[in-house]
């Protein structure tokens, strides 16, 4: 997961409430969404000239992806036109956002509000994602989170998987990490920084 630094709620944003006053989401045209989602994704999930699901890490476009309400509007309806409770996700039908649904827990790792990176890491033997604590409220969260989002669906968990093996070997028992070759990889952003950060010649677990 990604830590989304929001900005303030954009002034084409707050003109189009003003001027139509919504009275719940299907008061968002087509247009206004559009526009949202190219703001978000060009000024807040940005990496390396890359657009990226906060939940996932899958890159996605404009045009291939939605506007995700991290607090589900059907449960928080006050929420429902706060920009500070937007993001843009994938289209995945099977993880983050379409998973997530109408669903909250008080624990779940609000990416806007919290940095995933203190609640989760990576199983460089199976893509999975998991909770970077083995116990207390971080655990808790991390959990919650990964099952909510469905993080480790089986897909995503060979993608991840075949990331780390296209760009690490074995050397007497020991992965290896290609750190030439991640240098020029955009794909998973937060993997590749565990990586490169904490797994250049760890034994294999």
């Amino acid at each position: 997961m990604l830590k989304i630094d929001k900005n303030d709620e954009p002034k084409f944003f707050a003109e189009f409430k003003k001027k139509s006053n919504p009275k719940s989401w299907k008061d968002f045209d087509f247009k206004i969404k559009g526009k949202l989602k190219e703001y978000m994704l060009e000024n807040e999930q940005k990496i390396d000239e890359n657009y990226f699901c906060p939940y996932c890490e899958r890159q996605i476009s404009v045009e291939k992806s939605q506007i995700e309400h991290i607090k589900p509007k059907d449960k928080f309806p006050k929420l429902f036109h706060n920009y500070s409770n937007f993001l843009t996700g994938c289209l995945e039908n099977q993880t983050c956002g379409s998973t997530k649904g109408n669903k909250w827990d008080d624990n779940f790792v609000n990416p806007v509000e919290y940095n995933p990176r203190d609640y989760f890491e990576y199983s460089i033997s199976t893509g999975e994602i998991i909770p970077k604590y083995e116990n207390g409220i971080e655990y808790e969260m991390a959990m919650k989170t990964i099952e909510i989002l469905n993080l480790n669906q089986k897909k995503l968990c060979e993608s991840r998987k075949s990331f780390i093996y296209q760009n690490s070997s074995r050397k007497e028992g020991k992965i290896v990490i290609n750190i030439e070759n991640l240098k020029y990889i955009t794909k998973f952003p937060t993997l590749k920084e565990f990586l490169l950060k904490n797994l250049k010649s760890e034994t294999k677990k």
